[in-house]
């Protein structure tokens, strides 16, 4: 069956508050402990798999749980065990339940698979349950620990689960336990933590985008609804690295493409009918600049210094920065930024609408980004910095939304499009990144006089560039729009 559960970290100056609050609640106490098994090699991990046992009452019981397609749903399969622990993890209990069976054999080949234990989880849960308009909804507060060998991390967090009814009154209950108690989302289950712990590494790994497929048969309602479904997928993993400071450069990177997708997305949707929200546009303008300045030192220090590096520039360094340091994990953990991603939850999952507009209007408007593109490439290099960065912004914005629609087209036309398309928008991110060094070293060089070195490289790489780019632009310009033949 499904479950829909959401969870949230609780910072550490309110755990206290939190706990005594909770406490008058009454709720039902449970000691529970799992055990989690996977192959040597991760196998089931790599296949989001998570298999466990727990003692539950008195009671063992295997569970099985994988993420299902929307976010924050998952499928769970669970198997009574009996009271005496089990001496191993068996697969072959599930040779009768086909869908678990299959799930199972794509993972590890048969159900004859050696598991071994990898890690465990020791939490002291209380439990609530609550009654909220139409729906039943359950509150767990754990704590306790993850462990792996002589390796731990604590668990102190809410976690709020749908048992039945609709996701906008869950996520109306909880809206003032965010608000009382500085609750952040959390996208990250006990299991995804404690594999981090085998793999010896603070941080899980940076989430890219996934797959999207849309069918000839959706309303753009449903179009939206799993497009924005599909960049919350990519946002909200690195949006939870951020928020709990276990995070590097790429999750950076990745939170910003995701919330570009999703800018993009919602403009490219707006129409009357669909009702979107203009403040969530800028909401997600709003949290894509400030990450910006993050972003553009990282991605220097990354590819621009070792160029300097690589034609002997006596200035290896960045200027220092002039503006205070953006405090990323409070950026992710504030109220108002979990209070739109939930926003955003509830409306990809809300009742689809039937609308007037259909796909046409969106081929119109991809028409017109396509022209806007091809006009630029008559006059590129003479164009000033700001056109030429709205320039970048269209490819970026005309290749997103082709990507959203790109599963209504055959393959092959997609793809050849494409081809053509990320190698200039890779062309117009590297001559930026080199404009925005430029803003950064012009100042510098009456600190210091090395930099008139680093400042002479960059504007001969930028004329360089320029060509270059005017010749990709002229390139694409021949392509024929697939989505017109």
């Amino acid at each position: 069956m499904s479950e829909i559960e959401l969870k949230f970290q609780v910072p550490s100056h309110m755990h206290a508050q939190l706990q005594q609050d909770f406490a008058a609640l009454t709720p039902e106490r449970q000691h529970l402990w799992a055990r989690y098994f996977d192959t040597e090699d991760l196998r089931l991990y790599g296949h989001n798999i998570a298999l466990r046992q727990r003692q539950e009452n008195g009671l063992w019981r295997q569970t099985i749980k994988t993420p299902s397609k929307p976010p924050f749903e998952r499928l769970e399969f669970e198997i009574e065990l009996g009271e005496t622990q089990p001496e191993q993890c068996e697969l072959s209990c599930y040779k009768d339940h086909p869908e678990i069976r299959e799930l199972l054999k794509e993972a590890l080949g048969s159900l004859k698979e050696s598991l071994i234990l990898q890690f465990e989880t020791e939490v002291q849960r209380s439990v609530r349950t609550e009654k909220y308009k139409n729906s039943t909804i359950e509150i767990a507060f754990d704590q306790g620990e993850i462990r792996h060998g002589s390796e731990f991390t604590a668990v102190y967090e809410l976690e709020f689960e749908l048992k039945e009814g609709q996701l906008n009154e869950l996520t109306e209950f909880f809206q003032p336990w965010i608000e009382r108690y500085e609750l952040w989302l959390d996208s990250r289950s006990k299991s995804d933590r404690g594999y981090s712990l085998v793999e010896g590494s603070s941080i899980t790994p940076a989430q890219h985008q996934l797959p999207l497929e849309l069918s000839d048969d959706d309303s753009l309602h449903t179009m939206l609804q799993k497009i924005i479904r599909n960049t919350l997928e990519h946002l909200l993993p690195n949006a939870t690295a951020l928020a709990a400071e276990r995070y590097d450069s790429e999750h950076i990177h990745q939170a910003r493409v995701a919330i570009r997708r999703l800018r993009s997305a919602l403009r490219f949707f707006n129409v009357d009918e669909l009702e979107i929200p203009p403040i969530w546009i800028e909401q997600l303008s709003d949290l894509f600049q400030q990450l910006g300045t993050t972003r553009d030192r990282d991605a220097l220090a990354e590819s621009l210094l070792p160029q300097l590096e690589a034609a002997g520039s006596p200035l290896v360094e960045l200027p220092p920065a002039t503006e205070k340091e953006l405090d990323v994990s409070q950026l992710f953990r504030q109220p108002e930024t979990n209070y739109l991603f939930l926003d955003l939850l509830r409306y990809s999952q809300s009742k689809p609408k039937k609308i007037s507009a259909d796909l046409q209007i969106l081929l119109k408007r991809l028409s017109k980004l396509h022209q806007q593109v091809c006009a630029d490439a008559k006059q590129f290099s003479e164009l000033d910095i700001e056109d030429q960065h709205r320039t970048r912004k269209r490819v970026k914005r005309l290749r997103y939304n082709i990507e959203f629609l790109q599963s209504l087209f055959p393959s092959k036309l997609v793809k050849t499009y494409l081809k053509a398309l990320k190698p200039l928008q890779e062309s117009l991110g590297h001559y930026n990144d080199l404009n925005v060094a430029e803003s950064l070293y012009e100042p510098y060089v009456k600190q210091k006089p090395k930099a008139w070195f680093v400042l002479g490289w960059l504007r001969a790489e930028q004329k360089r560039l320029q060509k270059e780019i005017q010749a990709e632009l002229q390139d694409f310009s021949q392509i024929q729009p697939f989505w017109k033949k």
